[in-house]
């Protein structure tokens, strides 16, 4: 059994005890696919053991990870700008997709990077050119390890669709290079009749200081279509990036899984629900207080036709 759609799940929130009873109800429910996390990633490479706790799991379990969430924030992702943070980055990346090779994952999704333009108001320009020196680096390493880095859309300047393709623009003769579309992320910057901008979540007006609130892109994934190799998908309201299940938001959820289907690299799908209860770091959520339950989950995402 095999899927081309992998589960993302938070397993930083659960006891390792508890790991083989979670793959259990996965399979109870028809899969067995999963997304090596950027949490779960991050930890193999401090720790040679838990990578072998894994490769028993999914051996014992015939379970696999198909696709990987890099290691991200200020001092992971593409564009950090300090000399210094960009030699540990950039080492731990390497290591990371040699983690991927290892577990026969297919692709390395990647942030650009918001938070030194957002918060250090560090110039686009400047990290631009940080992001090509990345790229330069670690590409090479992507295609002796056959794994493809996938750059994610996000909503903030530096992760717009249009900054997205800007940068991988020049490494498309590449076929270790694509990208991620993050559903919830478009739809954050969708304009929809109606929508007020003075109900986005308080982070947005950080994220968009050099205008007058957010700046709306609606072809996103139109801009995107042909170099997408994987994509996250997780539902909102349009204010927030709360990472709820599909149907909890204002997603056309058959339309964009339609268009999703037709695009000519994509190698696997991935969802990004956030399992547990209570808000995240992106406010208020959807999901009941004791969280989504695995069957759920499972069900939404198999009506959807996955």
């Amino acid at each position: 059994m095999t899927s081309k759609l992998s589960y993302f799940f938070d397993w930083q929130h659960f006891p390792e005890e508890a790991y083989p009873r979670i793959l259990q109800e996965f399979l109870d429910c028809g899969e067995n696919t999963f997304v090596l996390t950027n949490v779960l990633i991050e930890r193999m490479g401090r720790e040679p053991e838990y990578v072998a706790l894994w490769q028993k799991l999914l051996k014992d379990f015939g379970c696999r990870f198909a696709g990987v969430h890099a290691p991200l924030g200020k001092t992971r992702d593409l564009c950090v700008p300090e000399p210094e943070v960009r030699r540990e980055m950039l080492a731990a990346h390497k290591d990371c997709l040699a983690i991927s090779r290892d577990f026969g994952c297919r692709t390395y999704t990647i942030h650009v990077g918001a938070g030194h333009y957002c918060y250090d108001h560090v110039p686009l320009e400047t990290l631009r050119a940080r992001c090509r020196e990345t790229l330069d680096e670690l590409l090479p390493v992507a295609e002796k390890c056959g794994v493809i880095i996938a750059v994610e859309n996000a909503f903030e300047p530096p992760n717009s669709a249009k900054e997205v393709m800007r940068l991988v623009k020049p490494y498309l003769s590449s076929p270790f290079i694509g990208t991620c579309f993050d559903t919830g992320h478009a739809n954050c910057v969708r304009y929809e009749p109606g929508k007020d901008k003075s109900k986005y979540e308080d982070y947005f007006p950080v994220c968009w200081w050099e205008s007058d609130g957010v700046i709306y892109e609606n072809d996103g994934l139109e801009q995107m279509r042909d170099t997408i190799v994987t994509c996250h998908m997780h539902d909102n309201n349009g204010y927030g990036d709360y990472h709820d299940l599909p149907g909890y938001g204002t997603i056309d959820w058959p339309d964009v899984v339609a268009k999703l289907r037709s695009c000519p690299r994509m190698e696997e799908f991935q969802t990004e629900v956030s399992p547990p209860g209570g808000p995240n770091w992106a406010g208020k959520r959807a999901v009941p207080a004791g969280g989504w339950s695995i069957r759920r989950i499972v069900e939404t995402f198999q009506k959807l036709g996955f």
